[in-house]
């Protein structure tokens, strides 16, 4: 029974995410339509399909590599911190110490990659 409700639920959060998904892009597509803006936006053509493709695969990676490099430098960070202060007596705290600085330093790392996104951003709308 428990197995059913799961499943059920599953497929219901994924309905909703699909229907939100194409709900606001109509939305946002009807709304830049009655401000005036052209229409070829919104093309399938080759070229704006590869610049996307070009532009996405891009920010995923900076995105990631930022994420990478931020948890790196927490583990190292909180490897250091565990050896310089040594174990603090509690069992098993030392690893919520040490999760708490790679998730600080993954998450410095993704505010990071976001700034750096939007600094490209605005060199691209300079173009």
């Amino acid at each position: 029974m428990a197995t059913a409700v799961v499943f059920i639920v599953l497929i219901a959060s994924a309905f909703g995410v699909f229907y939100l998904y194409f709900s606001t892009r109509h939305r946002e597509r009807m709304g830049l339509i009655e401000k005036g803006v052209d229409a070829s936006l919104f093309s399938n053509s080759k070229a704006t399909k590869s610049y996307r493709q070009k532009v996405s695969s891009f920010r995923f990676s900076l995105k990631s590599g930022t994420l990478i490099i931020g948890t790196g430098v927490g583990l190292i960070i909180s490897f250091l911190l565990y050896h310089w202060i040594g174990p603090m007596g509690y069992n098993g705290i030392e690893a919520l110490y040490i999760t708490g600085v790679i998730f600080v330093f993954g998450g410095l790392g993704l505010v990071l990659g976001y700034y750096m996104g939007r600094k490209l951003d605005k060199e691209d709308s300079k173009d």
